[in-house]
């Protein structure tokens, strides 16, 4: 019993041993002037500034580009920046006196595609080093921003494809010509991609939006840019309308029913038709006209004069 106790205890610790050696060699030790160091233009455009050994201030942040050597998949490119390049910033704050409490807040994480200058710099990266492939995260705003569309060089991290909707969240930095880049979705779990990471200096405020140039919306192009959730909004906000209009209409025809019967019931009932020998009072139009009695006659001219014999002989 207390020897597989003791088998376990040292397989668990090889184990462990194992993996601490091969999160060390994770990422190249080797600093960027031993890679890069033919060309002084990068260091030029994007200098070390506030921020420790190779990295690169912009801004108010601090970016970090692997140099060539082992490959990630994307999924593995984020946790580096989140486990070794903190542990290296972690070492460089210890050794170094100038730059005490380099620890960032929120710790180390993925590079966030969100500046115009750090379109730049991925643009100087193929162009002077012959690097791309790096993994990036858009920003959270990038859908609802709207670009101006006027031919100038706004820098604005473009996809690949015309995917406006992309559910995807691995994309990579792709190059699209000598001084131009894309961005390519790629498989999260392919293992191909160069880390690119970032930190907030300490004492500074998190870049929370974007800052490219951007125009107002117009027309159908506001429609063409809305996210997911604001269609699913809308679509509920539809919903709810129909539904409120269709129980208003359904309320109207029941009030009205209920005015068609209580009006019924207001009426009076028709008189019981007349009984057998009961007179029936005709209209006076239609009875025939009443025949009067024929004129009494005409007396005759004898009648009406006096005798004759009376007039002329009164004492007979």
């Amino acid at each position: 019993m207390c020897g597989k106790l003791i088998s376990m205890l040292l397989f668990s610790i090889l184990i462990s041993t194992k993996g601490q050696h091969d999160d060390d060699r994770d990422l190249p030790l080797a600093p960027y002037s031993s890679e890069r160091g033919s060309k002084a233009v990068f260091e030029t455009l994007f200098p070390r500034g506030r921020c420790p050994e190779r990295f690169y201030q912009s801004g108010q942040e601090c970016l970090f580009f692997s140099t060539d050597g082992k490959m990630y998949s994307w999924n593995e490119a984020e946790r580096m920046c989140a486990r070794r390049v903190a542990r290296m910033l972690n070492k460089h704050s210890q050794s170094d006196l100038n730059q005490p409490n380099m620890t960032p807040t929120k710790g180390v994480r993925a590079l966030v595609l969100n500046t115009p200058e750090k379109t730049e710099a991925f643009r100087a990266l193929f162009r002077e080093y012959n690097e791309q492939n790096y993994a990036v995260r858009l920003p959270s705003d990038y859908h609802t921003l709207s670009r101006c569309l006027d031919g100038k060089d706004d820098k604005w991290p473009r996809l690949c494809t015309n995917a406006p909707y992309s559910n995807s969240t691995c994309f990579e930095t792709v190059s699209n010509g000598p001084n131009d880049l894309c961005l390519r979705e790629v498989e999260c779990r392919q293992r191909y991609i160069r880390v690119a990471c970032e930190f907030t200096l300490p004492g500074s405020p998190e870049l929370t939006a974007s800052t490219f140039r951007t125009c107002p919306k117009r027309g159908r192009r506001f429609f063409r840019r809305l996210p997911l959730w604001a269609w699913i909004l809308i679509a509920l906000g539809c919903a709810f309308l129909l539904i409120g209009i269709v129980a208003a209409i359904a309320l109207f025809l029941r009030k009205s029913k209920q005015n068609n019967s209580s009006k019924k019931r207001a009426i009076p009932e028709p008189r019981d038709p007349p009984t057998r020998g009961s007179t029936k009072q005709e209209d006076p139009a239609t009875q025939p006209m009443l025949k009067r009695p024929p004129p009494p006659p005409v007396p005759t001219s004898d009648y009406l004069q006096p005798r004759s014999s009376l007039d002329t002989n009164p004492n007979a």
